[in-house]
């Protein structure tokens, strides 16, 4: 089945009134079946209208269509060659697509409807082991069971792997059965996720549920218990406490996310972490009170994430100590040339510096980070990542050893990374936090001095420090 998305942005109070949340339609007619191939069961879905009207902003409703490839598991008292036998289940596969179908048994000959004889009929899911049937032959009842929905992706595409539904019908004296219209046993939800910054795909969107009342809106597995007339009379809904879902895509500040749930009575706190493509993350916390799922219907919420502050835990060295700095205390590297085999030994080296001065740098003004300690500061640099620096790795890119930077942030943040602006320790005081940023190299030029990564809002350059300054250290990327 297909799944789409119709938006209305005004409806009136009556038209709320009036829709219905099963999918009843038109049904085609039916013809009778004596052999194989020729018994068939007209199945309709909803004609392009909508089924839910509720929602947290415009109107949205969950349509379904019928695809050539759908199927539906029939079961019924067959007669066999002209007699009667007990419940059991064909495939029937469609013959159309859209509202309506005709889905029709090619199997083996000699079987036909048995009059007066109620079928049942399970739509099969692309994924067969995540639904299955089991009559009772005590009472005529179904029992269904449906799981793996925690691998659903969070798009409007793949809700069709996950949308169990079920007709009843009856057979006529003429053994033919009646028009069918089938009924869902899940439902929707919706959260549009806004932030301006979302232009691109989410990298990662975590959902994370406690429920205070009702199971968790996060499915895992349901069981549905059908009577022979086709209601539903009991459920047992086993629900997961967090739900992750990869590559969202996002355009004008929204990203779409949809979730293939049970019907249920709820009442939870909900967060939901998204992270973008350049590692920023944006987070929100809502609290849900008693809102109700039905069959069929779908919900939609509006959920502003707000950017969280990247917390840095800085430590400063010496160069290429073996512990941090301590007043008094020199314990530097004291070797006369080569690299670094200490606590700088993964920093890069004096030509790495120059190749990411040599790429651009961007000073950043208004992105806020924090320490450890919780204070937030804005003031760094984004440097270009070593995979978009022609000739980064063989050490033929572009040096420079003092550059001017960009004032700003750079379009395509995925490409770049951040440096806060981390300051320095002398004497175990810090200087300059958020307004400079001194970084460690793995290289050393004399006996007392290194290599270092220098900058501020004006420029950015490449130069050699004693050894004895307290700075950050920082790794290739």
């Amino acid at each position: 089945m297909k799944n789409h998305i119709l938006i209305l942005f005004s409806l009136t109070a009556g038209l709320l009134s009036g829709c219905s949340q099963n999918d009843y339609g038109s049904d085609s007619a039916n013809g009778k079946g004596t052999s194989s191939g020729s018994m068939s069961i007209g199945v309709s879905l909803p004609s392009l209208t909508t089924r839910v009207l509720e929602t947290a902003d415009a109107v949205k409703g969950l349509i379904t269509t019928w695809e050539s490839t759908d199927a539906l598991q029939v079961f019924h008292k067959y007669t066999h060659n002209g007699a009667a036998g007990t419940m059991q289940g064909f495939t029937f596969a469609s013959t159309g697509t859209g509202s309506s179908t005709t889905f029709a048994y090619s199997g083996a000959e000699g079987y036909s409807f048995t009059a007066n004889n109620s079928l049942y009929a399970f739509n099969a899911l692309p994924t067969a082991s995540n639904y299955t049937q089991t009559y009772n032959t005590s009472n005529d009842n179904f029992t269904l069971s449906l799981s793996g929905y925690g691998s659903q992706t969070g798009t409007v595409a793949n809700l069709r792997n996950y949308d169990a539904m079920y007709g009843v019908s009856s057979v006529n004296g003429n053994d033919v059965p009646a028009a069918m219209a089938m009924n869902h046993l899940t439902s929707v939800l919706r959260f549009d996720l806004t932030n301006a910054a979302f232009t691109g795909t989410l990298t990662s969107v975590v959902f994370t549920y406690t429920p205070t009342s009702g199971s968790s809106l996060l499915p895992s597995s349901g069981s549905f218990t059908l009577s022979n007339a086709g209601t539903v009379t009991t459920n047992t809904l086993s629900g997961a406490t967090s739900w992750t879902v990869s590559n969202i895509a996002a355009s004008s500040g929204t990203a779409p996310v949809y979730l293939m749930t049970f019907p249920d009575t709820r009442s939870g706190t909900l967060t939901i972490t998204a992270t973008a493509s350049d590692g920023s993350t944006y987070s929100r916390t809502i609290t849900l009170n008693a809102f109700s799922l039905t069959s069929g219907s779908m919900k939609s919420y509006k959920v502003t994430l707000n950017k969280q502050v990247t917390t840095y835990s800085f430590n400063y060295y010496e160069w290429d100590a073996t512990a941090t700095c301590v007043d008094g205390v020199d314990n530097y590297n004291t070797i006369t040339s080569g690299v670094a085999t200490n606590s700088c030994k993964d920093c890069p080296t004096y030509d790495q510096i120059q190749m990411y001065i040599g790429a651009g740098t961007y000073w950043d003004s208004t992105t806020s980070w924090k320490d450890a300690s919780g204070t937030i500061y804005t003031g760094g640099i984004w440097l270009k990542k070593k995979a978009y620096i022609s000739g980064f790795d063989a050490g033929t890119a572009t040096k420079e050893i003092d550059a001017v930077t960009t004032e700003g942030i750079p379009s395509n943040t995925s490409e770049y990374f951040f440096l806060p602006a981390s300051g320095c320790m002398y004497a175990s005081n810090l200087f300059q936090v958020g307004n400079y940023g001194m970084y460690w190299s793995s290289t050393t030029p004399l006996a007392t001095d290194a290599y270092a990564l220098y900058f501020n809002s004006i420029n950015v350059s490449a130069g050699n420090e004693g050894r004895s300054s307290g700075f950050c250290l920082w790794s290739v990327k």
